[in-house]
């Protein structure tokens, strides 16, 4: 019987771990990890908490694969994957055990996509340490993983995996074969290409590359009407902010075509749904506001043009940068322009519960952080919270500029709630 499985890899997959390979040429730093750290006060079972990793890396391909060359992945039958216990005399090292493991890489050549550490402070003080690979790993697997590894240490039973890994990967092969979906996207993004560009001055070049951050939360009985206007206007809350985004970036350009890239999950069926693998892929916007009056005008061709898109998603964007940008693929010193993620409360699943031990989530500093995309706009939205976030290349973008975006997004969105007919054209970031 094989012991191991070859598949070829994702678009995805193979265009990361070739920008892996550029960014270790160019002696630039790759990260793809995902972590998650916990602060676990109370028994700690470390005996159950190996047999309930080993139960889900038994229940998903995606966490026994490695991959040997851009273009090949190894699903093995079995992997042992279990956690590493670090004794430590104080809590300050075992902060400092965390932000070590936090940083520590996964090599893609070796069967570990999710590494899992449990520093002991003291017998019933633990800190765990989870690190996920965005190789086979996106926020809603994530969430995912979580859920499920709570559910298995407490001894809970699963039903199984239908819809496998192997399955999603062989599915994106056929759908490559089938010219129909990039056939709409040649005619879709001709002549502004796959990438969308971000036309505003910048900083002069040879910088030392850094991240940059500013955020806006929006009060509670802003969130409410924004909600409501969305409800009114037959739109998501998403459309709402992209339409802000696209009318911001009008104002600053002067060019009614605008494009920006959106995160989109892709998580259309019930197998998908319970699915390891990184489905979440860019999805390019473009939107044409000429003669867009007012924000309900503006508001109407974005939903249009983002339905457009979604209804062709499945066409991976690293598909549509071979296409249409040959000499920017892979290239981590090519950007994208704008991304917006929207990133909403029901999909990061419950964190780990470790009962009857008590977990706590750590958080991370993101400090520092420089996104793939020169400006990266993060919606936070649950309930009735809503907070608007940019994370941007400090080395090339302006601050004033993102400080100046992200104000006038506030403005349009509080000032539309009011007025949907509220004209659009003449006004500047």
């Amino acid at each position: 019987m094989s012991v191991s499985l070859s598949l070829p890899t994702l678009s995805y997959q193979e265009g990361r771990l070739l920008m892996d390979q550029r960014c270790r040429a160019m002696g630039v730093p790759s990260v793809r990890t995902i972590p998650e750290v916990y602060r676990v006060r109370g028994p700690l079972d470390i005996g159950l908490l190996d047999k309930a990793l080993a139960a889900l890396a038994e229940r998903h391909e995606a966490l026994r694969t490695r991959f040997p060359d851009p273009y090949r992945q190894i699903v093995s039958l079995k992997v042992a994957l279990k956690a590493t216990v670090v004794e430590v005399s104080d809590e300050q090292a075992a902060f400092d055990v965390v932000r070590a493991e936090v940083a520590r890489p996964l090599p893609a050549d070796q069967p570990e996509r999710l590494r899992v550490t449990a520093v002991r402070v003291d017998e019933d003080d633990h800190f765990v340490v989870l690190v996920f690979d965005h190789l086979v790993v996106d926020a809603w697997a994530r969430g995912l993983l979580m859920d499920e590894l709570s559910a298995l240490y407490s001894g809970q039973t699963l039903p199984e995996v239908e819809y496998g890994y192997q399955n999603y990967v062989n599915g994106q092969r056929e759908l490559l074969v089938d010219g129909r979906l990039m056939a709409f996207w040649r005619e879709r993004l001709a002549g502004p290409g796959a990438i969308p560009r971000l036309d505003v001055a910048k900083l002069p070049a040879g910088r030392t590359p850094e991240g940059g951050y500013q955020t806006r939360p929006l009060p509670a009985e802003l969130v409410g009407r924004v909600r409501l206007l969305a409800a009114r206007e037959r739109a998501t809350l998403f459309m709402l902010v992209l339409c802000a985004l696209q009318i911001a970036l009008r104002e600053h350009t002067g060019a009614d075509d605008q494009s920006v890239a959106v995160n989109v999950y892709n998580r259309d069926t019930v197998g998908q749904e319970k699915l390891v693998a990184p489905l979440a892929e860019l999805l390019v916007v473009r939107t044409d506001l000429a003669n867009a009056l007012t924000f309900r005008d503006a508001l109407g061709r974005v939903r249009a043009a983002s339905l457009d898109a979604q209804e062709h998603g499945a066409m991976p964007f690293a598909e549509l940068v071979k296409a249409f940008n040959p000499h920017d693929y892979a290239d981590p010193d090519v950007p994208i322009g704008v991304v917006l993620n929207m990133l909403y409360s029901q999909v990061h699943g419950g964190g780990l519960d470790l009962h009857p031990a008590t977990t706590t989530p750590v958080p991370l500093s993101d400090k520092g952080f420089r996104p793939r995309s020169e400006l990266m706009l993060v919606g936070e939205a649950g309930g009735t919270e809503l907070t608007l976030s940019a994370y941007y290349q400090a080395d090339r973008l302006p601050a004033e500029f993102v400080t100046a975006l992200l104000d006038r997004l506030v403005a349009l969105l509080s000032a539309v709630v009011d007025d949907p007919l509220l004209s659009v054209v003449g006004s500047g970031v």
